[in-house]
């Protein structure tokens, strides 16, 4: 083989040699040496790497570039925006919920498991103290107002249009009760009881006239009496005189031996009977739920993930800048050691590093077989 050609072979790899070294020299240092070198008191250069060196500065930057450029608003919408992303988000929440409700859980556990203990007896005591608070509400502000502001208008009106019917029904039962032979009884015993401290005046009646006589003309009399428009009248004026009465008391008035105590235990009572506590708290959570179970994946689960993707991207400024994203990120960089870092980087560009090397390399060889070239024709 001819010298020329081992003159070129020789330069090309002697080429290579030092551009795939050089190369393979540039990206050691870039990480290398992790600390600086010294000489006595001289630091030698390019001691420690570049990114050692850097390190603070490549974290700042790091965290900036994630604030500013990464994780922003837009791209967080984005990212909810897509139809995809919506679709298995739903369809995870909703797996999600539907495993849970399938354990069929009580309220009573749910509220153990959220460490709420005794939660039916502080419901029940919840409801007993609005129940007082209410009723001393209710009571200090209507106990000495009239009867009349306590109820709807159309009540009274109503009342007021009844109160001739009431006349009759009354009568009607009294009429009823003189007819039949027990107010027959009665009224002997009434006639006896005007007439027995009368002395002789009652003796002479029973002589004259008899007892029974006396009831047999004194009954259809009342009976009469009881039937005549002008009674159904005075009982009517007495009622609607007494309605009106009625009207301008104050509750204090009209039962002025209220007992507070007796009528809050009896509320509490009602209200623990309307409210059944002790089966609500045992009633599993899937019963409640499971006749909205259609809108719990098709309504309620999308909305409540557009609420939550929306609150987010309205936030995502506040939320970074509350965390601190970007002095989380800067923190953790610096914390990385040396070789981690290094071997982070590496992991994501290690073939790329590894073609500039070889492309070194290359050139390496390309120029010296151009020198080589060179050599020969001008030697």
């Amino acid at each position: 083989m001819p010298n020329w050609i081992w003159t070129l072979l020789f330069m090309m790899v002697i080429g290579a040699i030092i551009g795939g070294f050089t190369n393979f020299l540039a990206i050691q240092m870039l990480f290398r040496p992790h600390r600086p070198i010294y000489i006595g008191k001289w630091q030698l250069p390019f001691t420690p790497g570049l990114i050692p060196k850097r390190q603070k500065e490549l974290a700042t930057q790091v965290g900036k570039l994630v604030v500013n450029h990464l994780v922003t608003p837009q791209s967080i919408q984005k990212k909810l925006s897509d139809p995809k992303f919506k679709y298995e988000m739903e369809t995870l929440v909703s797996d999600k919920v539907h495993s849970w409700l399938e354990q069929k859980w009580t309220i009573e556990q749910l509220l153990h498991f959220l460490q709420i203990e005794n939660a039916e007896q502080k419901a029940k005591a919840y409801l007993h103290s609005k129940v007082k608070q209410k009723y001393a509400s209710l009571k200090q502000k209507y106990a000495d107002e009239p009867f009349i502001e306590l109820v709807p208008e159309q009540w009274g009106v109503k009342v007021q249009e009844k109160i001739p019917e009431l006349s009759d029904k009354v009568l009607e039962k009294v009429i009823a009760y003189f007819s039949s032979e027990q107010g027959r009884e009665k009224i002997n015993t009434m006639i006896e009881d005007f007439f027995q401290d009368r002395g002789r005046i009652w003796s002479m009646i029973q002589m004259f006239v008899g007892n029974q006589s006396l009831v047999d003309r004194l009954q259809p009399e009342l009976i009469k009496f009881l039937h005549s428009d002008s009674t159904k009248q005075l009982l009517t004026n007495i009622l609607q005189s007494e309605w009106q009465k009625l009207q301008q008391n104050s509750l204090q008035d009209l039962f002025p031996n209220w007992q507070d105590d007796t009528l809050l235990k009896h509320l509490e009572n009602w209200t623990e009977k309307t409210i059944p506590l002790e089966r609500l708290f045992q009633l599993p959570i899937y019963e409640l739920v499971s006749p909205y179970k259609e809108k719990i994946d098709q309504r309620w689960v999308p909305f409540l993930l557009e609420a939550g993707g929306n609150y987010l991207v309205e936030r995502t400024e506040e939320i970074m800048k509350r965390f601190q994203v970007e002095e989380i990120v800067r923190e953790q960089i610096e914390e990385f050691s040396l070789a981690k870092l290094e071997e982070l980087v590496l992991s994501i560009a290690k073939k790329e590093l590894t073609m500039i090397t070889y492309l070194g390399a290359i050139l390496g060889g390309a120029i010296g077989l151009i020198q080589g070239i060179i050599v020969m024709i001008t030697a």
